[in-house]
């Protein structure tokens, strides 16, 4: 039964995925809850504490990644016996909530099936603790729930692609650059040397899972410098490399910003996501979204990189195995 709700709730999250923003456009200024830690979208932000509990009970069922990327989606869901009208998120020891009416996925047997889309700051950095109650329907607030977060470092660029997803598999991120280059597990980028001995460095700076040597960190990462930034349409890909536990379905989003502003892709939506359902193949290298950029820094800007000083990132044993089968895949 848990195993079926679980399908469900990753089929929602599919269909449901929308952009969340650090800033809703209206002029006014931001608390410190959206600017450093997260926003939810379609929710309402209050000040103060969360809602005292009425009722001495706490929600069941909750379920989301420990390890956050700031910038990236983390989907909270909870399966709970409970029917929730409202739900209260917030950080411990930050000012302010957001109140979130969620959408009931439906009920199989007594159970309820809810997912609260969470967004990470882009400034997000540290660690913190999330807090999360209901309101039920029947009138009670529940006692509050705390799960910690950890922070997960990553590099940073003009163009930044980022891949979150729900449980420990091998899934990769692939991004095809308009002079046709292929940043990913087989070619994680390198440094540059500019002129005036400074170092500027671009590709995949995590992968994780890979070969299915479980690391349960659940995040990619691709930036480029603004140096390295070409005009042109780039394409972003997403595969399940390897299934290391079919039993259960994955969940997926990738958001793509430049500049530190998510770009409106031409092709397909940004955030995007998507789910792998339990048994799902290996390989299929799915396209996710394609975007043009017009205004990078111009090839005089970057005629400062030293000729021939580019060194690539070393493959590792794993990366070299994946590169090889990769290959013996395609054969077939």
């Amino acid at each position: 039964m848990k195993r079926y709700l679980y399908l469900l709730i990753m089929a929602f999250i599919a269909i449901q995925f929308q952009s969340c923003s650090d800033d809703d456009g209206s002029g006014e200024s931001i608390s410190e809850l959206e600017k450093n830690y997260l926003s939810i979208e379609n929710a309402v932000f209050n000040k103060g504490e969360i809602p005292a509990a009425t009722i001495s009970e706490p929600l069941d069922g909750i379920d989301m990644s420990t390890q956050v990327m700031n910038g990236a989606m983390n989907y909270i869901s909870v399966v709970t016996e409970k029917a929730v009208n409202k739900f209260f998120v917030g950080i411990k020891n930050i000012d302010g909530y957001f109140a979130y009416v969620p959408t009931n996925m439906g009920s199989v047997t007594d159970y309820n099936m809810y997912v609260i889309p969470v967004m990470m700051s882009d400034a997000y950095r540290g660690n913190a603790t999330v807090v999360l109650s209901g309101e039920l329907a029947t009138g009670g607030i529940t006692i509050p729930v705390e799960k910690a977060i950890s922070y997960i470092e990553t590099k940073t660029g003009a163009i930044e692609i980022k891949l979150a997803f729900s449980n420990s598999k091998d899934i990769d991120i692939h991004l095809y650059t308009p002079s046709g280059e292929h940043i990913y597990y087989g070619n994680r980028g390198g440094t540059y040397t500019k002129e005036d001995g400074t170092q500027i460095t671009y590709g995949l700076d995590i992968d994780s899972n890979a070969g299915c040597n479980l690391d349960n960190i659940n995040k990619e990462n691709i930036y480029i410098p603004e140096e390295l930034v070409e005009n042109g349409t780039y394409k972003v890909v997403v595969d399940m490399y390897n299934n290391c536990k079919p039993s259960i379905a994955t969940s997926w989003s990738i958001v793509a910003r430049y500049q530190g502003d998510i770009i409106t892709p031409a092709t397909g939506v940004n955030p995007a996501s998507g789910i792998y359902q339990a048994g799902a193949g290996n390989g299929d290298m799915t396209q996710v979204m394609t975007f043009t950029i017009n205004n990078a820094t111009k090839a005089s800007a970057r005629s400062a990189i030293m000729p021939n000083s580019f060194k690539a990132v070393p493959l590792s044993d794993i990366d070299e195995m994946k590169v090889e089968e990769a290959k013996y895949r395609s054969q077939w």
